[in-house]
């Protein structure tokens, strides 16, 4: 494991230099979306480019490496510093965009805690919209609330009644620590890891939520370990409503809440995420929608992903993701009719066209 770690390692940082963004930039080619099925050329109708951030423990080292919350639950640098870092980012380009935040921040205790809490008002006041992330199993202020500790973040390793717990508390949580307000705005969620399930489907939509954007089109992993999540065989990159009988289905519409899946693609057979961590990558990804996914009727959600805490080094610094995201942020406003929405803003726009 630890030369596996290695090798991905010098790779990231490899292709994080001008050579070796240019040799990515030359197998770009291997770059596909496949299953867009657009075979009208009329684009009436914006393309939406929503970045959503994953707000969590952790941090960048000096080597590149990520400090995840599952490794150091308490290395709250990702909440304020990388909270901080994006938004600076955001507010320079002028656009909202959606923090998915897990409650393990309200774990956090005196300057901290202050900190955090700062940076979260601060975020929603600039207009960026709150939704809830769940890692249960590193979430220290959800295992107090409930007094109980969790070993898993797959939504698989627990049962329907404990997973509508487990998602209410964290509502309250935010309810708790961010007020009313920010707790009746909630209507986004993303399970941790990709990992919503059947019954987590099923919960969504008894407490309420609006949106889920936990889908990963075509790609599975973990699926040995407490982490696993599996959408490898969803070829849709269109929204639909999730299933509560089989959160595998596109096509059921047996729910009120609306899937707008992350945006995935193929790389020579490896199924990828839209994510500044791959930079050449991403902006040829973003390029393929585009230019093919259909937007005669409606408008294209592009989803994002990025992580708070790879948004910031140990020290509270930018990080080379961060400044990957500020340069795809530029590339994607020179095109026509690019719009970039909060995740709530794109499920009002799709709705009402």
């Amino acid at each position: 494991m630890k030369i596996i770690l290695k090798l991905k390692l010098f790779l990231y940082r490899f292709f994080s230099t001008t050579l070796g963004k240019g040799v990515l930039q030359l197998l770009s080619f291997g770059v596909k979306v496949r299953n867009l099925e657009n075979r009208n050329s009329l684009k009436k109708f914006p393309f939406l480019v929503i970045i959503t951030t994953d707000a969590e423990a952790g941090y960048v080292t000096k080597t590149e490496r990520r400090v995840w919350q599952k490794e150091n639950p308490e290395a709250f640098i990702g909440y304020y510093s990388g909270i901080r870092n994006l938004t600076n980012i955001f507010e320079k380009h002028g656009i909202k965009t959606t923090f998915f935040l897990s409650t393990q921040c309200f774990s956090s205790k005196g300057t901290e805690y202050k900190k955090i809490k700062n940076e979260l008002n601060s975020t929603i006041k600039k207009g960026h919209e709150i939704g809830l992330h769940l890692h249960p199993d590193s979430d220290f202020a959800l295992q107090k609330k409930l007094s109980k500790k969790f070993e898993a973040t797959s939504a698989f390793f627990y049962g329907y009644e404990e997973k509508l717990e487990i998602i209410k508390a964290a509502k309250d949580l935010v309810r708790e620590n961010l007020g009313t307000a920010s707790y009746k705005k909630l209507i986004s969620f993303r399970w941790g890891n990709w990992a919503l399930d059947t019954g987590g489907a099923k919960a969504l939509n008894k407490l309420g939520f609006k949106i889920d954007s936990s889908a990963v089109s075509g790609i599975k992993g973990h699926t040995h370990d407490t982490m696993k999540y599996d959408w490898s065989i969803v070829s849709r990159h269109y929204p639909w409503k999730l299933s509560i009988t089989d959160y595998l289905a596109t096509n059921h519409n047996n729910s009120k809440v609306m899937e707008i899946p992350i945006a995935t693609f193929d790389f020579f057979g490896m199924g990828m995420r839209a994510d500044p961590v791959n930079s050449v990558l991403l902006n040829k990804a973003f390029l393929e929608y585009y230019e093919k996914a259909d937007r005669s009727k409606k408008p294209f959600p592009f989803v994002v992903i990025t992580h708070s805490s790879e948004a910031a080094t140990k020290d509270g610094k930018v990080t080379q993701t961060l400044k990957d995201l500020d340069r795809f942020i530029s590339l994607a406003k020179k095109y026509d009719d690019v719009e970039f929405v909060t995740l709530k803003e794109a499920n009002k726009i799709i709705n009402n066209n």
